[in-house]
């Protein structure tokens, strides 16, 4: 350049004459770039590698980890590295590292603490060996004690994750118990179900006094589990089910704990599955509906033979949400990732290596929506990883490399079939993955589930009022862009619902739903549709009148 400066002439006088080699010094320079490139690349893959998590963080990310020489650096990636893990507790000095924190503030401590030695692939290799380690401890003492303790005691001394698993493995002994009992005490079954009753009932007049936010977390889920666990007995009882062996208990998916093994086995139908111990967190769980037990059982039969699954349907029918559910119930992580026509196969390989190496599981959203020309290579790549599972290989070639397999890895996809934009998959690509059809879910037993789990006794009532209100919504409002009476927001205001009935244990229940409805719907209306909401609320809560009570704190500010 300042040859450039000084002769005007550039063509002639600075690229041939007075430089006669500055095209072979540029050619030089960018070849060097080519070569640092690619080894910055063969640095960073060694390090994801070593640490296979490190998979799920960006080339930047990864640079400002390996750059710096202080172990507190990892803690503002920790979220993209675990599923639940927010910060981790360091000792004085940041000599040694002593728990593991969730981003709802609910925090455990490793039985051994890790010391942050070394290179930050290597400690941070035995912090993720740890913490499944500690929680293996932690859920074996758990479970030991359940049995000797005060259920609302013992739930009020675990984290939230060992609370369920704990609760689970239990449920799952005292069912088997009492198909061994039925024989001899023919009302075995009917008293498991008053006792599972009672338990629900204990936990829905807990969660209505004034405990701390997290043990209400815990408890909300353990509400959604026990009522699952409680409907299944109840199916039981009507249908005078009196065999361990009978499909409608094995087709449950069912914890045990293997004293041979000194370990967590889940089961349904014939298989068997591992369980993780992935840190959960205070994770929200799923309302379990006909409809999700029976994806969860094709989910777990595919996994059985090797195989991937394969959800459709139409939007907000929970496809991506019932894979990440089983998922937590096994405590594995679920990376999904949103496909699109730019997503090309070197980076889904990427992508699948960085699950293969961990084990963990992949759900790609809207699948169809690549390029049929990359789906058929993709194809080849969940073959070779399929194969490796069914040879029970360690190590398999994927993409020009041999990496370690772990057998616990899981692909899934869904879709949405019909959708403009969508292609159809290859015939290869269909055989390597079970379909499911995910249709409209059960939304009264979800509103039912989540109101007792906040607390309603008169649950089943408000359940059917709400799914009515936005059925008639649907029909009866305009058609607008932003107008949406599907199951998110329902869930949104259910939510609400939750707060104003803790925050006004007061108010009648139908009051405290009929005003989260209102407040929670009114403003999204266009101003013609307004008085006909009204209308139908009013038809639906005859004579009640909930009266809007307005945020004092920011009143108070504002003036």
């Amino acid at each position: 350049m300042l040859s450039v400066e000084k002769n005007k002439n550039v063509r002639f006088q600075c690229c041939q004459a007075d430089g006669a080699g500055r095209l072979g010094d540029l050619q030089t320079v960018g070849n060097q770039l080519d070569a640092l490139q690619k080894s910055l690349t063969s640095y960073l893959d060694s390090k994801k590698m070593a640490f296979p998590r490190f998979y799920s963080l960006s080339e930047e990310d990864l640079l400002q980890i390996l750059g710096s020489s202080k172990p507190e650096t990892i803690q503002k990636y920790l979220l993209k590295l675990f599923d639940a893990c927010k910060t981790l507790t360091f000792g004085p000095g940041a000599k040694t590292i002593e728990a593991m924190n969730s981003d709802e503030g609910e925090t455990y401590g490793f039985v051994m603490p890790v010391k942050p030695e070394g290179n930050v692939e290597d400690w941070m290799g035995r912090v993720d060996d740890e913490m499944k380690r500690t929680l293996h401890y932690i859920v074996k003492e758990a479970v030991f004690f359940y049995a000797r303790e005060n259920r609302l005691d013992w739930i009020r001394k675990q984290i939230g994750m060992v609370a369920i698993i704990g609760t689970q493995i239990w449920w799952t002994y005292a069912v088997e118990d009492v198909f061994k009992r039925v024989s001899i005490d023919k009302h075995a079954m009917k008293n498991e179900l008053a006792k599972e009753t009672d338990d629900i009932n204990s936990l829905v007049a807990l969660i209505r006094t004034d405990i701390e936010t997290n043990l209400r977390k815990s408890i909300n889920c353990l509400i959604i589990l026990d009522v699952h666990a409680r409907d299944i007995v109840d199916s039981f009882v009507r249908d005078s089910k009196l065999s361990a062996k009978e499909f409608a208990w094995e087709s449950q998916l069912r914890f045990y704990w293997n004293i041979c093994a000194d370990d967590i086995e889940v089961q349904q139908c014939t298989g068997i599955l591992s369980y993780c111990y992935e840190y959960m967190g205070l994770n929200t769980r799923l309302v379990i509906t006909p409809l999700t037990d029976r994806c969860i059982m094709t989910l777990t039969t595919a996994l059985t033979f090797n195989l991937g699954g394969a959800p459709a349907g139409p939007a907000g029918t929970g496809k991506t949400e019932t894979v990440r559910d089983l998922a937590k119930a096994l405590a594995l992580r679920c990376l999904v990732t949103c496909c699109g026509e730019t997503l090309d196969y070197v980076a889904l390989g990427m992508n699948f290596s960085g699950l293969i190496q961990t084990g963990f599981w992949g759900c790609f959203d809207e699948f169809n929506r690549i390029n049929r020309e990359v789906l058929s290579v993709v194809s080849a790549q969940i073959k070779t990883v399929q194969n490796g599972l069914v040879k029970k290989s360690k190590i398999i070639n994927f993409m020009e490399q041999d990496i370690s397999l772990i057998p616990s890895i899981g692909i899934f996809i869904t879709m949405n079939p019909g959708y403009a934009g969508r292609s159809e998959l290859p015939d290869n690509l269909k055989a390597l993955f079970r379909p499911v059809t995910m249709v409209v879910p059960g939304l009264v037993m979800i509103c039912e589930n989540m109101l007792m789990s906040e607390g309603f006794n008169t649950a089943k009532v408000l359940a059917k009022k709400m799914v009515t209100l936005y059925k008639l919504s649907s029909e009866q409002l305009s058609s607008q862009y932003h107008y949406e009476f599907g199951l998110r927001p329902i869930k949104s205001v259910l939510v609400q619902a939750g707060y104003l009935k803790r925050s006004y244990p007061e108010m009648p229940e139908d009051a405290v739903l009929m005003r989260a409805l209102r407040d929670m719907n009114m403003p999204k209306f266009v101003y013609e549709d307004e008085p006909l909401f009204k209308h139908l609320l009013q038809d639906l809560f005859p004579g009640l009148r909930a009266e809007r009570v307005g945020n004092e704190d920011l009143r108070a500010n504002s003036i």
